[in-house]
């Protein structure tokens, strides 16, 4: 019996733990009772997916300068100092560099000796023409008395006319050398290269100890305002017209300014079915160069979201959604066309959805978005 008793004793506890192990004695929360606790993210600005029916196509062109020169000299020689950088606004008459002018000058003394020599030819032709001619008119005065012979007469006009083409041979000399002079002056001139009009320096091509040679350019000086020059569809050539204003967008400065027409070309390229278009930019702090484009509205119903709304995490491309409980999602878009500061949403929304604009790295799925 009491072997029966310990052996009943011996299951019940068995018994027991195996319950306990179970979990029978432990205190259970019904279903439903445990809630997951939802992070609150603050501070996130939303926006919406813009569903439009006119977008904006952007045609690639060039930011040029109105006004450009290339700064070149008509002499060679060393470069004896450059006075500008890359950069550097200048004024009119600026001196931007020097060259050495040692040949030049060497020239000039030349021609001045020269001048000297043929004024003193000069003087020695006009006073032997003036001898000549005193001579000369005499025997013409004896001719009429007949007090000479023809011959004779003829032998004094023959050297008074000598004495007068010397004298004019002199005289165009002294011309000739003066003209020379002038020429070495005007060369001594472009050995101080100035800015010919306020503008900055957008290259500077040498430095000093360079060698400057007859027409290199040494600087280019650009002047604003600056145009935008692109070729456009033929179907766009009824609908410019000088005057008309149109956003470009500036992808260097990521911002978008206004652009007027200024030029619109007669004539479509038959090759690329294309017509060149200029415009004239609303800001003065671009350079030459720029990559810009040409945004012009086309009728397409489109979804667009800013740039700054898209998450890029290697391959995939995403937004954050705030769904109607405020909580947000992140969903896949598949993405097309950059239209400015808005880039085309091709699938995964379908407009006027809430999504995240500005905040995007504090988001996360699932959390709540408050105040």
């Amino acid at each position: 019996m009491r072997r029966y008793l310990k052996y009943i004793g011996f299951l019940v506890v068995i018994g027991l733990v195996v319950l306990w192990l179970a979990g029978v004695f432990t205190h259970k929360e019904k279903s439903g009772q445990v809630e997951r606790e939802q992070k609150l993210i603050t501070g996130l600005k939303i926006g919406k997916a813009e569903k439009v029916q006119e977008v904006l196509v952007g045609y690639v062109g060039n930011v040029v300068a109105d006004n450009i020169a290339e700064i070149s000299t008509r002499v060679a020689g060393r470069i004896t100092s450059v006075n500008v950088k890359e950069g550097q606004m200048v004024k009119r008459g600026q001196v931007l560099l020097t060259i050495d002018a040692s040949d030049i000058l060497a020239q000039a003394n030349a021609v001045g000796e020269q001048v000297k020599q043929a004024e003193y030819a000069y003087r020695s032709a006009l006073a032997n023409y003036e001898a000549v001619k005193k001579t000369y008119e005499r025997y013409q005065a004896l001719l009429k008395e007949n007090a000479i012979t023809q011959q004779e007469f003829d032998q004094i006009k023959a050297q008074y006319d000598s004495a007068k083409a010397q004298l004019e041979q002199a005289k165009a000399g002294i011309s000739a050398v003066q003209f020379q002079k002038e020429a070495v002056l005007s060369a001594l001139e472009y050995t101080t290269i100035r800015a010919p009009f306020d503008g900055y320096v957008s290259q500077k091509r040498v430095d000093v100890g360079d060698l400057a040679t007859p027409g290199t350019p040494l600087l280019i000086i650009e002047k604003p305002p600056y145009k935008l020059e692109v070729n456009l569809p033929e179907k766009y050539l009824s609908r410019l017209h000088v005057g008309d204003t149109y956003d470009v967008y500036i992808e260097a400065l990521n911002k978008t300014i206004q652009g007027k027409v200024s030029e619109v070309s007669p004539s479509v390229d038959p090759v690329t079915r294309t017509f060149r278009v200029k415009l004239t930019l609303s800001d003065n702090s671009l350079k030459s160069g720029m990559y810009a484009k040409l945004l012009m509205p086309e009728a397409l119903s489109a979804v667009l979201v800013p740039e700054n709304a898209i998450l890029r995490r290697f391959d995939f491309t995403g937004v954050w959604v705030v769904k109607p409980d405020k909580t947000l999602e992140l969903r896949f878009v598949k993405l097309g066309e950059k239209r400015g500061n808005m880039v085309e949403v091709l699938s995964g929304l379908s407009g006027g959805e809430d999504i995240v604009i500005e905040g995007i790295e504090r988001a996360c799925d699932g959390c709540k978005v408050g105040g």
